[in-house]
């Protein structure tokens, strides 16, 4: 009887730890999703690189284009108007793909938002089975039975 109390209780005890360490590393795995999540979700779209390139690649031809559009009105005659109305057409074009990338970003963090919930509970199933074994080695392989109410369970987890 007494090596079969001492070999339970170093069950427990072993369950204990292992639990313990897989605990730490799933709040650690948990952690870094959260933060990759965060980081992510709350990042200005207009300032990742890609975006910023695109945006800077139009700049640079709006001003090549204007540029042009000046020294054809110099050599055609145009009236400073017509130029005026060039650079306002250029500009709404770029209002527009900067409303577009806002648009894009919408998507992009709800997509976010999805990866990281699918991510969390995949992380959460991966580490449910040390949590239930944990139980069952705290609780007793019987656990909650028709026969045992929560407080015998708890009266014979102390005695």
């Amino acid at each position: 009887m007494l090596g079969s109390y001492l070999s339970s209780q170093k069950q427990k005890q072993q369950a204990q730890e292992a639990w313990q360490e897989q605990q730490q590393q799933y709040e650690q795995e948990l952690s870094q999703l959260d933060s990759l999540f965060n980081r992510t979700y709350y990042s200005n779209m207009l300032d990742r690189s890609d975006v910023r390139s695109l945006l800077g690649n139009l700049r640079d031809q709006m001003t090549e284009t204007t540029q042009n559009l000046k020294n054809q009105a110099s050599i055609t005659g145009a009236t400073p108007e017509a130029v005026t109305a060039a650079q306002k057409a250029q500009n709404q074009a770029y209002g527009r793909a900067v409303s577009q990338v806002a648009g894009y970003a919408t998507t992009w963090k709800e997509n976010a938002l999805q990866n990281y919930l699918t991510a969390r509970k995949a992380l959460e199933a991966y580490y449910q089975p040390v949590k239930s074994n944990y139980m069952s080695n705290i609780l007793g392989k019987s656990g909650f039975n028709a026969s045992g109410s929560p407080l015998t369970l708890l009266k014979n987890m102390f005695n």
